[in-house]
């Protein structure tokens, strides 16, 4: 039996006892009103494990489990935002982290999501960002720099796939015999390792820690765009943001690197029950502040305006609803 139908199982019982009405307080303790030994099981889609959406659904389905005890989160490993959308779709998750692009994609029924999904949005989880990532050695400092290479982008439909070709036809790269290249962030660092990729550009929270374990290994560098670059492919993709890389961030990176990003948002579907995205909403509003501890990439949930303020889909009814009542809308 699929994780979902199991929920939907829980949820009409819950519904059948009264139990979920009113979910109490925007603060304080969870109420998740369950009767005692009931149990709501939820699974989350993620991505694969060599970057940080894996990381940070993990850390999420801890944090959740262990704030409410009337939930118990469990995570589903796949290729990223584009399946874990579809995945949302058909019932096989319940929870899905999605990059915002996608997400807005989804919604608004654009590329491969025709007819659109009925995607909603509990919160901002992190902000996936742009890097572009080579050994030291290599001749290019700048993405234009990337004629002919071989780049690992992501796997097949994912949001780090949609956001490198996003920028390669902003620059024209795509004119300049460019291969594009699918493969898991993980694998995608072993193969820039091995000599048998050029660059590998992933979209994801800071740091990635695939690519951190590969600049631990040998010395590597993070492209860079030029301002013009980044104002053009800002004007063709409205939802990216313009953002950085912090120095440091990887080792060996000495200087901060401009580049653009999108918040990775926790997603529903918009037939989840109102009182349990507030539920779910309120679980995560009262973990967001040790978030950080889990991931780097994180830390942006201890502020309210991240978690629920410019998404480029709306929210869940019950996520909006805690959020006005807990004063951050």
């Amino acid at each position: 039996m699929r994780t979902g139908q199991i929920c939907r199982k829980a949820l009409l019982a819950l519904t059948l006892l009264g139990t979920l009405a009113g979910c109490g307080a925007p603060s304080g303790s969870s109420s998740s009103g369950a009767s005692e030994g009931d149990l709501i099981l939820l699974t989350i889609g993620t991505a694969d494990s060599g970057g940080t959406m894996y990381q940070a659904g993990s850390a999420l389905a801890q944090a959740i489990t262990q704030e409410d005890h009337s939930i118990k989160v469990n995570i589903s490993a796949s290729t990223g935002s584009g399946m874990n959308v579809r995945s949302l779709e058909s019932g096989e998750v319940d929870l899905a982290l999605v990059s915002g692009d996608m997400a807005y994609a989804a919604v608004n029924g654009e590329d491969e999501f025709q007819p659109p999904v009925e995607l909603r949005a509990i919160g901002a989880v992190y902000s996936s960002v742009s890097n572009w990532v080579v050994p030291a050695s290599s001749g290019y400092t700048y993405v234009h720099d990337l004629t002919g290479a071989r780049i690992g982008a992501g796997p097949q439909g994912s949001t780090t796939e949609l956001s490198a070709r996003a920028a390669a036809a902003s620059l024209s790269l795509e004119e300049q015999g460019i291969t594009f290249v699918n493969c898991s962030l993980g694998d995608g660092a072993e193969m820039l390792g091995k000599g048998e990729l050029d660059a590998v550009h992933a979209f994801t929270g800071m740091p990635v820690p695939s690519l951190v374990a590969l600049a631990k290994e040998m010395p590597c560098r993070l492209l860079l765009y030029t301002p013009e670059e980044l104002e053009t492919i800002l004007e063709k993709n409205p939802v990216y943001f313009p953002t950085q890389i912090p120095a440091g961030t990887y080792p060996g990176q000495e200087e901060t690197v401009d580049t653009f990003g999108v918040k990775c948002l926790l997603c529903v579907s918009s037939s989840m029950p109102e009182d349990l995205a507030y539920q779910l909403t309120q679980a995560i509003w009262n973990v967001s502040g040790r978030m950080g501890d889990y991931s780097p990439a994180m830390d942006d949930m201890a502020q309210p305006d991240f978690l629920c303020q410019d998404l480029p889909i709306p929210l869940h009814p019950g996520a909006e609803r805690f959020y006005q009542e807990a004063g951050a809308l």
